[in-house]
């Protein structure tokens, strides 16, 4: 799919630079070897959403390489609190098949990367339509 409107390469654009920081361990080494210790490939699942709720707690949301949707919230100074929730079964219009699918969604987008309806994780210059 080739990404015309500008709303919809924003959204490719940083759905690919948080894929990137995590990937790289730029945004938090920490972060990236807990997501791994949960048995996520990393290198395989494109970052929707993160969000820094507090110095070393984050919440977010990734497509793993399977195609399933997980949340997670970690405080990496506490694990007692982390969480990792399969919420594929709940998608509704996230989904890209579902008719009132938004790619300016974070979480739409990065579905459409791991199905490849979209341009691939590389944030490469998009180049403007003629």
């Amino acid at each position: 799919m080739e990404l015309t409107k500008i709303s919809h390469r924003n959204t490719w654009q940083a759905v690919c630079e948080r894929t990137r920081l995590i990937r790289d361990g730029e945004l938090d080494p920490g972060l990236t070897a807990w997501l791994t210790a949960q048995g996520v490939i990393v290198g395989d699942s494109v970052f929707a959403l993160v969000c820094r709720c507090d110095e070393r707690m984050y919440t977010g949301t990734l497509v793993d390489g399977g195609g399933r949707v997980l949340e997670y919230l970690v405080n990496l100074d506490d694990s007692d609190d982390d969480t990792v929730d399969d919420v594929t079964g709940a998608l509704g219009p996230k989904c890209p098949t579902h008719p009132r699918t938004d790619p300016r969604d974070p979480v739409t987008m990065a579905l459409m990367i791991q199905l490849g309806l979209a341009p691939s994780t590389d944030p490469a210059p998009v180049t403007e339509p003629a």
